[in-house]
């Protein structure tokens, strides 16, 4: 885990897209799901101004935007709140939530655009990894890879944005092929950070910069390629 002037500003950013944005409409108050996240994010974003929020934040102290988050409650209204929720897209409230606790409770660097190419040539690995391997993983090897392939597209179009964890039942071989594979120590560890950068919005933390993934996806690379 890392703890960095990126990650600092990320909090910020994040905390102030969802005050200014969707939270802006209710008070900060105890007695709603609402009004506690509004104090949780107004703390997190102080401490990261102040410079003051080693990361990971503990667990007790991330208590209300744990729990909101996991039970949905931020979404729920009164009648007559409900063309509230209306003006935003839930979607994109879920993957901010997600991504501030990516940033708190995990400590971890997030995935971003200038990324994407050195997550293509991860997936490129990982494909050329299971060629070349005797892996086991029963009737969906092909569908796996055109569902990495159908990844890869989406990604050089950026017609992605990752976390995308709630598309996890559209890519069924994929998520079959999970278990196998952690069954075998290589591909389990290329696999796990594939499935970070992509369906939990996570990169390596020795990605701290892009000079950084390009040299450290080109060795894994260059190891599959020379198996």
């Amino acid at each position: 885990m890392v703890n960095t002037e990126e990650q600092r500003l990320d909090i910020i950013k994040y905390c102030n897209l969802l005050l200014n944005g969707y939270l802006s409409h209710f008070e900060q108050t105890d007695d709603r799901a609402q009004g506690r996240m509004i104090t949780q994010l107004e703390w997190l974003k102080e401490r990261a101004e102040n410079h003051d929020l080693p990361l990971p934040v503990a667990k007790e102290k991330l208590a209300s935007l744990l729990y909101i988050y996991t039970t949905g409650e931020i979404y729920a209204l009164y009648d007559n709140e409900q063309p509230i929720l209306e003006q935003y897209n839930k979607g994109t409230i879920e993957k901010i939530m997600q991504r501030i606790i990516s940033l708190t409770y995990e400590g971890s660097l997030l995935t971003k655009k200038e990324y994407f190419p050195y997550i293509v040539r991860l997936i490129d690995a990982l494909i050329l990894l299971i060629e070349k391997s005797s892996y086991e993983l029963e009737n969906y090897r092909e569908g796996f890879f055109k569902e990495l392939e159908r990844l890869k597209k989406l990604i050089i179009e950026e017609k992605i944005e990752p976390p995308v964890g709630a598309c996890m039942p559209d890519y069924p071989n994929y998520v079959e092929v999970e278990y196998l594979i952690r069954l075998y120590p290589e591909g389990k560890k290329l696999f796990s950070i594939v499935d970070n950068l992509i369906f939990n919005g996570r990169r390596p933390d020795t990605w701290l910069t892009p000079k950084d993934a390009d040299r450290e996806s080109q060795k894994l690379l260059d190891e599959m390629m020379q198996q």
